[in-house]
Order: structure tokens, then C-alpha cells, then sequence
């Protein structure tokens, strides 16, 4: 695939040069005043005494973070939480869904909703998909990137708190429309089905429901199972324009004196279509090269339906203490069709034809609590009780092979050439807890360790998923010729008789698994203040955790069941961090910590599974442990103005048994998990944010009333795997493991890169603000570098698959104005503009073998909304 390289090294060159302009800038403003501090912020103001320009949430918190809010969002021109923190330093975003922090995969980072742990409907991992919840639901968006002891021991890159919006001081709604033109996809020809009548709606209405299995798998089954030419026949037609619609509101009720009451909520749809257009593949080692083990073609057409509701209410009571009541609702449904076509490993040429549906559902309850005693030395309580349900539902995935020989395209009548499979995981999370504050105090004439925070807290967190998958076979299509219209020969097949229904289960196939994760914890901790520039947070977390895998044939017998995945371990999880203000503005952290990352779910259940975004089978592996990580950080932030500064940062992990995914010796792309006997990894961040004074600079009558706004930050990292040592993996069947171990020189290659840890990533924005104008231009820069998406077959010779994601370049203009009675904000949104796509190949000796490409379109947005 033919990248844009000139226009990839024009913006990457220029986004380096702007690291020049923080001096220049900070010499020409000397004159601007620091905004007067104020009397609420005095006590944080001891942690940093100096330093009028550092950020509250930067000021009060000893841990090293991000925060993007309601502003970013606006001016970034996100629609989820996964694209918005695709922005953030050292974050890069996986199939738009999920996050890399620092170069770890998602395995490596929590996702928290209100400081909440969440459930997750994606059936291969415990992580909740990001992209379900839109911006317009949230506040903001925080990363930690530094662990402190109030968060889940479970740490690695980083934890995510996704933030809902709260409850309003004023009255207000707000209406919005948006509409988008894929240059891929939009008003071109697509393969498309028509499903059932309500799939608009992003809900099936019962078409795809698994028939009844009362008389077992009979010719009557397969009758229901293929008589609906809705569900069977993929079409060409025209692919329709993306559009999405939302609705805000809130209010604020003085019920007395002394109580009040917030209501909002929020509700939201879109329907989008994607198309992706590109190759498969796979390698076979030649010499010191690499030769095509197979090529094909993929085409794919895919409607995503979003469906989202958010409802908050809040009560204020005598001022100091505060109940808030938060539901999330949040759901997308996936609807695709695809196409590939070539020579199969076998170099037989065939076309495979599929046709899916995926609901992926999330909602969440939650009922928090704030609370202020000064009778009681100013003792704060924050309470937390929250219980979220997941689900992940593909009913009635279809999938055809058709053999093509002499140009004759037929049916194929091999075994696994017709099948149908329905699955479905439902995962759900109970967390409730307590964090407690109580400061002390020496005096005003004391200079060391004048106050000091006693921290404490405890939290409880159980999570449960279920998991079933069922796959039918339909045979007898041998006794047909193959070419009628696939409705037409499954219609033939039973009527008469020969058509047969068979279901793949057993100790190879088990349909169904169940899990489990339950963990207590408690933290003590001490935030003191050393001198009246240096403050020290210290403390630790104690987590007694159990995780258990059970994987079943569905009717077996269970008297002589394995539970497999069993980790039974307690934890101690010491931090330490030390802020120091040297000098006016400057902020110095340095921190320590020791935290664990759990195997996940799927990662532990022995039994085959397909990945629906890359149709590679993977498998679990029962002997994996956790992996244990020691952290280091330092950083230096200096602010130059309130939400303008620079900073640096150093970071270094030591992991002991990290978790990496590896390609499996198989004729079709096969994919297990092992424990690498350790890793390491280490980098450096560099951020910059600032206002330029261009009017200054230039004299141009043009910059009297707009400022130039630049946010850029990159991220280098490395990381080191060893292989010395042994790995564990399963030598048994899938219900009856049996743990054999093997040099982990022969499964992983001594000193590769861990699995999705990228050398690069840029983000760079440029925007022009008119504040009289009341507009916002931004042009914004996403780079991320290469990274492993799965490990090598030393068995074989082959290496790792490596995925270069594209390179984005946007450009988004909000503008805001009034017409009539009525405020109104107008948006255009250019994204992709060079058109990049993505690619993952396996790569030696100056061969490359693509596994798998597909371009991506400029999508262009137009949006307004009407706020009352």
C-alpha cells in the first residue's frame, strides 16, 4: 500500500521544529501578570507554594496525569472517549476501541467509570471498549500514569477515569445534528443484507434467534435455521450517508435553604457505515527471506448503529456533603458484510462469504457520596456503590466458502464450508467502597512537616462473566451442484431430505465457559508536606484476590470437571512519590511503585476462538500468572501561564512475567498466550501547551483578536523481552489441561520488543481561536510508529506480524453565532484528510508479506446544535 511519505515527513519535520518556540515565547511574555490565587485554594496552595499558574488538578494531586474536558473534546472534534485520548501524551488507540498506554496494550490499563471499575461486552478482553461512550455524556477524561494506592492494584500503563457530566448550576438544553460523507464508503457500491426489520434501530427483532433445539439438531432445525432469504442473500447496493443526533438537558431546584437538586440527561443515536478494502495474507519462511504462503483479497461493508443514555441526579445538603444517582446506558451494533476471495493456503482458489451481527451493550448504576465534617478535624468521606451489566451478543453468524475452478464459482461441500454459530457473553461487575482524608495541622509558624493528610479507604470488586458459543455445520450441499443462490440450495437441502445439521462441540470445541475475578482491598496512606516546597505521598494497598476459569461442553457430565485459571493470590502494592516546587512554576515528581497486571478472562480459557477483526482462531492458556510490574517515574512541569506549559518526563518498568501473545505452528493464523520470563521498558515524554502572542511578534492587524494555540506532545519508548527462562502452556485437552513447561528461547525471540509497544508517538494541534468571533480552528497531527500485534514461530522461522497504523491529519472549525432568539454552534470536521490506511505484514531479509491492509477515506462532518 502506497503511503504519502512527503507529506508525512513535512508535518513530522514541523512538529519537531515547534519545540523551539516555548523560550522564545516565555522571553516575549515576561510581562504577563500571574492571576491572584485564590483564598478557597490556600491549603492546596502548601503543596506548591510558588507556582500561581499551576493547574488545580495538576496542583493537588502528587501522581503524574492527564486531563482532557468538554473544551478538548469541542476542539478536537471527537466523538468518543477512545479518539479523544488518542490526543493525550503517550496513548495510542487499537481497532479504535481500546487504549496503548505508554506502550503497553490494553491488557496494561483500567478503564473506571466516576472512579467505578467497568464490565466488558468484548468477548476477548476484560477491558470495556472506549469507543462505546461518547463524549457528549462526559465531563472529562483523566489518565494517571503514575499509581497511587487508592486505585486497583492492577496497573501497568495506566488507569483511565471516565467522568459523566454532573449536575448543573443553571437550566439549559441542547439539541444537535450531524451528518458525514465517507470518501470510502458514502454513496458508493457496498455489500450489504437486509437483516430483520427493526436493524435500523440497532436491535434485532428475533429473526436471528436460535430455533428451538427440543427435538434436537433434525431436519426441522435446519429448516428454521436457513429459511430466511433476509438473513442469507448479501447484495450490492449504494451505501447511504452517516448521521447522528443527541439531546441534552439539566436543571437546577432550590427545594429549600438548605437542599438542592440537579437533574441531566442525555441521549444519543448515530448510524455510520465503514467499508474496508484490502488484502490477507500470511508467510512461509524462505531461505533467509520470506515467501506468500497465501494472498486474498477482503472486501467489507460495515453499519454501525450507536444508541446511548445518560441520566444524573444530584442532591446538595447543608453545603457540605453531596448524593449523586448516575445511569449509563450505552450500546453500538455492528452489521457487516464481507467478501474474500483468492488462493487459500491449500492454493485452491475460493471465496469465503460472511454475514454478521454484533450487539455490545454496557449499563451501569452508580450512587456516590461526598461528605465534609469540620466538626471532626475536616474529615472528608467519599463513598461509591455501583453495579454494571455487559453483553455481547452475535446471534446468527454466517459464513459460506465457494470453490472457483475453470471460472466456475460453486459451493463448496467440504466440512466447515457452511456453518452457522451463535454466541453470546454476559459479563457484570460489583464494586462499592470508601475513601477517607483526615488533615493535620502544626501551626502557621512550623516549617516542617506543617500538614499532613492521613489517607485510608477499602474496596470491594467482584466480576462474573458467562460465555457461550454454539456452531452448526450444514451438510449434503454435495448433493447439489453448488451454483443456485445459497437461500435456494439450503431451501432444496431440506425439503427433500438431505440436507443435515451437525454442531461442533466436545473437548476441542467446548461451548461455554464461566469466570470469575473477586478482589478485597484496603489503603493506608500519608500526603505530607516535607518543607514548604517539597510534599511526599506515601502508602500502600493490600488486595487478597482469587480469579478462576471453568471451561464446559454444555450437558457433559461435570463429576470429574477441571476449573482451570485458577490464581488464589494477596498482594501488597507500595508507592511513593515526592513533589518538589524549586522554583516559581516548577514542578518536579519522582515516584516508585509496585503493581501486578491480571491474565484476562479469554487469555485463561483453554478453548478455540475467532477474532472477528483480524479471522484469526486464538486460543487460552490456563497456566498463565499474573504479571508483576515495579514502576519508576520522574518528571519536571513548568507552567508559563494557567493551561500553558512544558514538561518532561522519564519512565522506566521492570515486569516480571509479562503476558505476550505468540503465533501458534498451524497451517491457518492461530494465535495463545504465554508468560515471557521478563521484560523492560523505558521512555520519555515531552508536552507543550501555549497561547503564541503573534500580534506581538508580528505587528499583523490580523492577530488583534486571534491567538495561536499550539498543544503538541511525543512519546519515545523502548522495550526489551527476555527469553531466559521457561514458559508453561497446556499439553492436555481443553477440558483436561495438563501444564507441561519448554525454554522460553524456543517460543520467543531474546530481546524483541513487547507486543503493541510503539518507538513514536506525535500529536500535534495547531488552532486559531477568535474569542470576538466565537470561532476555533484546529488542525490536528496523530503519529504512531510500528508495533507487534502478535509474536513470532520460532518452530517455523517466521517473524512477529507488525501493524503500522495510519497517520491522521484533521482539521476541525467550530463557529458559534446567534440567529433569532436562538444560540447556535455550527461545526466542520475534515478527518483523514491524506487518506491513510492501515497495515500489518510480516517482515525479513527485504521481504515483506502483507497479513493484512485496508485503506481509509477523509471522512467530512458538518454538525449544528442549538442551545436554549
Amino acid at each position: 500500500m502506497k503511503r504519502i511519505l512527503s507529506a508525512r515527513t513535512l508535518l513530522l519535520s514541523s512538529a519537531c521544529l515547534l519545540w523551539l518556540s516555548p523560550a522564545l515565547a516565555q522571553e516575549e511574555g515576561q510581562t504577563e501578570e500571574p492571576a491572584a490565587p485564590v483564598e478557597a485554594e490556600a491549603r492546596q496552595e502548601t503543596i506548591v507554594v510558588r507556582g500561581a499558574f499551576i493547574p488545580d488538578e495538576k496542583r493537588s494531586t502528587s501522581e503524574v496525569s492527564s486531563l482532557i474536558d468538554e473544551g478538548d473534546f469541542s476542539l478536537q472534534g471527537d466523538g468518543d472517549a477512545a479518539a479523544a485520548l488518542a490526543r493525550v501524551a503517550g496513548i495510542a488507540t487499537a481497532e479504535d476501541e481500546f487504549i496503548y498506554v505508554r506502550g503497553l496494550n490494553e491488557r496494561y490499563s483500567t478503564a473506571l467509570l466516576n472512579g467505578s471499575p467497568l464490565p466488558s461486552p468484548a468477548p476477548l478482553r476484560r477491558v470495556v471498549p472506549l469507543n462505546l461512550f461518547p463524549t457528549s455524556a462526559l465531563k472529562s477524561v483523566l489518565v494517571q500514569k503514575t499509581y497511587s494506592p487508592n486505585l486497583p492494584g492492577e496497573f501497568g500503563g495506566g488507569i483511565v477515569d471516565l467522568r459523566t457530566k454532573t449536575v448543573p448550576d443553571e437550566a439549559f438544553v441542547t439539541i444537535g445534528v450531524k451528518s458525514s460523507y465517507d470518501a470510502e464508503a458514502s454513496l458508493e457500491d457496498g455489500l450489504l443484507y437486509d437483516g430483520s426489520d427493526t436493524d435500523w434501530t440497532g436491535f434485532d427483532d428475533g429473526s436471528r434467534d436460535r430455533p428451538s433445539l427440543a427435538d434436537g439438531l433434525t431436519p426441522a432445525f435446519g429448516r428454521q435455521l436457513t429459511d430466511n432469504s433476509s438473513l442469507l442473500v448479501m447484495q450490492e447496493g449504494e451505501v447511504p450517508l452517516n448521521f447522528a443526533v443527541d439531546l441534552s438537558g439539566g436543571n437546577r431546584y432550590e427545594l429549600n435553604d438548605d437542599v438542592s437538586m440537579g437533574v441531566i440527561t442525555a441521549v444519543g443515536y448515530s448510524n455510520s457505515w465503514k467499508q474496508k478494502q484490502g488484502r490477507r495474507g500470511y508467510a512461509f519462511s524462505s531461505g533467509e527471506g520470506l515467501g506468500q504462503f497465501y494472498d486474498q483479497d477482503r472486501h467489507s461493508t460495515e453499519n454501525t448503529i450507536e444508541l446511548n443514555g445518560l441520566a444524573t441526579v444530584g442532591f446538595e445538603l447543608f453545603s457540605d456533603h453531596e448524593i449523586k444517582f448516575t445511569g449509563l446506558v450505552t450500546r453500538s451494533t455492528e452489521k457487516e458484510a464481507r467478501i474474500i476471495s483468492g488462493l487459500n493456503e491449500e492454493s485452491v482458489e475460493e471465496r469465503v462469504d460472511a454475514l454478521e451481527w454484533f450487539e455490545q451493550q454496557l449499563w451501569s448504576t452508580q450512587v456516590q457520596g461526598e461528605h465534609f465534617f469540620p466538626q471532626l478535624h475536616d474529615l472528608k468521606v467519599n463513598w461509591r456503590g455501583s453495579y454494571s451489566e455487559a453483553l455481547r451478543d452475535a446471534p446468527y453468524q454466517l459464513s459460506n466458502i465457494y470453490v472457483v475452478r475453470n471460472g466456475v464459482t460453486r459451493l463448496s461441500s467440504s466440512s466447515a464450508a457452511n456453518r452457522f454459530q451463535f454466541s453470546r457473553v454476559d459479563d457484570d461487575t460489583t464494586d462499592f467502597g470508601f475513601d477517607a482524608e483526615l488533615p493535620f495541622s502544626r501551626g502557621s509558624d512550623c516549617k516542617y512537616f506543617c500538614e499532613t493528610d492521613l489517607k485510608f479507604g477499602y474496596g470491594y470488586v467482584e466480576n462474573d462473566r458467562a460465555a457461550r458459543s454454539f456452531i452448526y455445520d450444514i451438510g449434503g450441499v454435495g448433493g447439489t451442484d453448488g451454483l443456485a443462490r445459497l437461500d435456494y440450495i439450503y431451501n432444496y437441502l431440506f425439503q427433500s431430505g438431505q440436507g443435515s445439521v451437525s454442531a461442533i462441540a466436545g473437548e476441542q470445541f467446548p461451548e461455554f465457559y464461566l469466570a470469575t475475578l473477586e478482589v478485597d482491598a484496603a489503603y493506608v496512606g500519608l500526603d505530607t508536606q516535607l518543607t514548604p516546597y517539597m510534599r511526599a505521598s506515601v502508602g500502600v494497598r493490600y488486595e487478597d484476590a482469587i480469579q478462576a476459569v471453568d471451561t464446559q461442553v454444555i450437558g457433559a457430565d461435570l463429576s470429574d470437571n477441571t476449573v482451570e485459571g485458577v490464581i488464589d493470590e494477596a498482594d501488597w502494592f507500595p508507592a511513593v512519590t515526592i513533589t518538589w516546587n524549586p522554583i516559581e512554576d516548577l514542578q518536579v515528581r519522582g515516584g516508585y511503585s509496585e503493581t501486578l497486571t491480571r491474565p484476562q478472562f479469554r487469555e485463561l480459557a483453554p478453548a478455540v476462538f475467532v477474532n472477528t477483526e483480524t479471522d484469526a482462531n486464538f486460543f487460552g492458556n490456563p497456566y498463565l500468572v499474573n504479571a508483576s510490574i515495579k514502576n519508576y517515574d520522574l518528571r519536571a512541569e513548568y507552567y508559563f501561564a494557567r493551561d500553558q506549559f512544558l514538561t518532561f518526563g522519564l519512565f522506566y518498568k521492570d515486569l516480571t512475567n509479562p503476558i505476550e501473545e505468540i503465533l501458534v505452528p498451524a497451517e491457518t493464523l492461530q494465535t495463545t498466550f504465554i508468560n515471557a520470563p521478563a521484560a523492560e521498558m523505558y521512555g520519555f515524554e515531552v508536552e507543550y501547551e501555549q497561547v503564541l502572542p503573534m500580534e506581538r511578534w508580528t505587528g499583523w492587524d490580523f492577530f488583534d483578536s486571534r491567538d495561536l494555540q499550539i498543544k503538541t506532545n511525543y512519546t519515545w519508548s523502548d522495550s526489551e523481552i527476555s527469553a531466559d527462562g521457561e514458559v508453561a502452556f497446556n499439553v492436555g485437552t481443553n477440558l483436561n489441561p495438563v501444564r507441561g513447561t519448554t525454554d522460553a528461547a524456543g517460543r520467543i525471540e531474546d530481546g524483541r520488543r513487547m507486543q503493541g509497544q510503539s518507538e513514536h508517538i506525535l500529536n500535534l494541534q495547531l488552532g486559531l481561536i477568535n474569542e470576538d468571533a466565537q470561532s476555533e480552528m484546529n488542525l490536528l497531527v496523530n503519529y504512531v510508529s510500528e508495533r507487534i500485534r502478535s509474536g513470532e514461530i520460532l518452530a517455523r522461522n517466521l517473524p512477529a506480524i507488525l501493524e503500522q497504523p495510519p497517520m491522521t491529519v484533521d482539521l476541525v472549525w467550530n463557529k458559534t453565532f446567534e440567529a433569532g432568539t436562538g444560540e447556535y454552534q455550527f461545526s466542520l470536521n475534515v478527518q483523514n484528510i491524506f487518506q491513510e490506511g492501515y497495515e500489518a505484514y510480516q517482515e525479513r531479509g527485504g521481504d515483506r508479506v502483507y497479513v493484512d491492509t485496508y485503506g481509509q477515506g477523509m471522512i467530512v462532518s458538518v454538525g449544528l446544535k442549538r442551545m436554549f
